[in-house]
């Protein structure tokens, strides 16, 4: 499957890798103890955590399984995880490059499934759905989460541009009911699905650094941000915070079954 973007996730990731550190996981960590919560673990369990950047999800995972697997499309980021896993002393994570919707994975050779705060880079979503539900042996579980938008169009709209013009890898925040849509069609059943508000606050300064941003591109999302409506500024809680603009996001947080 030849998946180009006009900067894929891979270029993206590649150039950015070593910028993803403890902060990128601060602003995310609601979302990693909502999947340890609601995953099913044991040491029999082998995970397959997609997109998995530098490692924080599948470390997280690899002290309550027996074997977790990284699978990501930048080997930058592949080799940021390969030393946070050196660091941590794990021995039962193990690393793969690969795209989400094209995985160089043998059918049923996974229990779980893990993908956090990464499928609004996947180009098709429906695509890696039906991967992961191939890659999983019968009663497999995806657990996910990510960035969501809310039903209202304005809003929607809003923070897709925005996060297009930040980052040219992304693609798409969906909404709750979307992906509970995408999920039905590609043979899953969703058992928990919510969108849920982060209480954390994104720093605008950083999130920028994060994706290695122009000044072009500051520019335009600075613009945005100052001119967004009262509603879209009070569903995003976006505020000054010292001398600078923050904000937060809201997740989608799901398990869905084979």
């Amino acid at each position: 499957m030849n998946l180009n973007p006009k900067r894929s996730a891979r270029v993206q990731f590649d150039r950015q890798a070593s910028h993803y550190d403890s902060q990128w996981n601060r602003w995310s960590e609601e979302t990693l103890q909502w999947m340890l919560q609601n995953a099913q673990l044991s040491r029999q369990t082998c995970a397959l955590d997609i997109a998995s950047g530098t490692g924080f999800t599948a470390m997280a995972f690899a002290e309550s399984v027996g074997q977790v697997v990284c699978l990501d499309v930048s080997a930058g980021m592949l080799a940021e995880a390969q030393k946070n896993a050196l660091q941590q002393q794990m021995q039962n994570v193990a690393f793969i490059q690969g795209q989400a919707e094209c995985m160089p994975i043998t059918s049923k050779s996974f229990d779980l499934a893990l993908c956090r705060i990464a499928a609004h880079h996947f180009l098709s979503v429906p695509a890696f759905l039906l991967e992961t539900a191939r890659i999983l042996r019968d009663g497999g579980a995806l657990v996910l989460t990510d960035t969501c938008v809310p039903d209202d169009i304005e809003a929607d709209q809003w923070q897709n541009h925005l996060e297009t013009v930040r980052d040219p890898s992304h693609v798409r925040n969906y909404t709750a009911k979307e992906w509970a849509a995408m999920l039905l069609a590609a043979g899953w059943k969703v058992e928990k699905l919510h969108c849920m508000p982060c209480s954390v606050k994104i720093n605008l300064s950083d999130w920028l650094k994060k994706a290695g941003c122009s000044a072009s591109q500051e520019t335009e999302v600075r613009t945005l941000l100052n001119n967004a409506s009262p509603e879209v500024k009070a569903y995003f809680d976006l505020r000054e915070c010292g001398d600078d603009l923050c904000f937060a996001w809201h997740r989608v947080a799901l398990k869905a079954v084979l």
